[in-house]
């Protein structure tokens, strides 16, 4: 198994770019299926894992792949079974995606739980509603999830809460429903919007607005092309390791429209962050200052960036909140950056963070993807050597994270080959 060496201390400076997002890519993959013609992806981070597993289980489904670059094209016109690969599917959560699109295409499904993130507890129940409002008959069993149905029909939906992939999930059924689909509560974060965008360029009637997504259904959806956005959650990876090392770094070719209540808590912290041609520019020479943060749906602090928060706040004198609104289990990563010496404690949905000791060198484990981040960037702003293993759950989100890091300066290697755990 692979592990990343940090050698923590020196500082951060230069450009770095960024890959697209993973969480927007990996719906328009399974969307493709839905498509009558040829799919053509820009901008696709296809060094991440999940993309990889995804890739996979396209093919292995029947459909024809192949990667250029960052671009991936897709013809689905082999897939012909609702039959979907549990060897793949269980190893990454956006597979749940499958059950609107199979049953659009074949009219019934059968897949296995999915994979993903251990973070606490991860329903599917809301996919489930969903997609049984528009009509379908779906069983869960111990095996797995299957479901049929002779037709699927517009509904209004109401989320209890506002979940990404499951809004998601009713959206590709809803493209091909009859009628109009609105799903009131749902998740309208920017990967989303830019999903809602490339289902438009597919033939679909489509509009998002805040906490709302409008859906009228069509007869088919046909081929696109389409260039993935830029990934939020690495934009914010890297200006708060800009933050823990005391660094200036700057982001090419990015804005900050998506990320505003992200980057003001930065500045809170103390940093500072401005927009300057195509170009962000971080700086936090100036040292840190506690703050209290809380995760909320779009436009707030998504709840993955908690752990990053959580680092930041480790070096910042005093004490801060981090306060975690949607997955209260999250906070596997706590005992992990305890040993770095940090002062953290876990209360519940809300972590308790008494920045400004030194933090020293550590081994330490990938809980989850983001999880996983925190500790090395715990790495870059401790003293000696950290060695972080389980570098797969990383790679999950991130592309050549290490070589990014690396070419800002920072000390950081990798040793070994990453796999999945078994």
């Amino acid at each position: 198994m692979a592990i990343f060496e940090v050698k923590g201390g020196a500082r951060l400076e230069g450009e770095v770019v960024l890959s697209g997002a993973k969480n927007a890519a990996l719906p328009m993959l399974f969307g493709s299926l839905l498509s009558t013609g040829t799919v053509e992806l820009r901008n696709v981070p296809v060094r991440m894992a999940d993309i990889k597993v995804a890739i996979r289980i396209l093919r292995k489904m029947g459909a024809s792949v192949t990667v250029e670059g960052t671009t991936v094209a897709i013809d689905p016109s082999g897939v012909s079974s609702p039959v979907v690969p549990a060897d793949l599917a269980s190893k990454i959560r956006y597979s749940l995606l499958l059950l609107g699109v199979m049953l659009v295409k074949f009219g019934r499904v059968e897949l296995p739980f999915p994979g993903g993130c251990d973070i606490g507890t991860r329903k599917f129940d809301l996919h489930i509603k969903g997609l049984q409002d528009l009509g379908a008959d779906i069983e869960v069993t111990p095996e797995g999830i299957t479901g049929r149905t002779g037709g699927l029909a517009g509904a209004k939906i109401d989320f209890y809460l506002p979940t990404t992939s499951g809004t998601e999930n009713v959206m590709l059924a809803a493209c091909r429903a009859e009628g109009r689909t609105v799903i009131r509560n749902a998740n309208t974060r920017p990967e989303i919007a830019d999903f809602a965008g490339f289902l438009r360029g597919m033939g679909a009637k489509i509009e998002v607005s805040s906490r709302l997504v409008t859906i009228d259904g069509v007869r088919r959806l046909k081929g696109t092309s389409h260039t993935v956005m830029s990934g939020g959650d690495e934009a914010m990876t890297y200006m708060i390791a800009a933050g823990v090392t005391g660094s200036e770094i700057v982001i090419r070719d990015y804005d900050l429209s998506t990320l505003r209540v992200d980057v003001q808590y930065l500045k809170e912290a103390g940093m500072r962050i401005f927009e300057w041609g195509n170009s962000v520019y971080v700086s936090a020479k100036n040292g840190l200052r506690p703050f209290d943060m809380f995760t909320a749906p779009y436009p707030g602090v998504n709840s993955d960036l908690q752990p990053l928060f959580a680092v930041l706040a480790l070096c910042a004198p005093g004490v801060s909140t981090i306060t975690d609104q949607r997955f209260t289990d999250r906070f596997a990563y706590v005992k992990q950056l305890r040993a770095f010496g940090a002062n953290i404690e876990n209360y519940g949905n809300c972590a308790v963070v008494t920045g400004g000791a030194r933090l020293r060198g550590a081994r330490v484990s990938a809980t989850d993807l983001r999880g996983g981040t925190a500790t090395v960037l715990a790495g870059l702003a401790a003293s000696g050597t950290t060695r972080v293993e389980n570098v797969y759950q990383i790679d999950r989100g991130y592309e050549n994270l290490e070589k990014k890091l690396a070419s800002l300066g920072a000390k950081i290697r990798r040793i070994g080959e990453s796999r999945p755990a078994k």
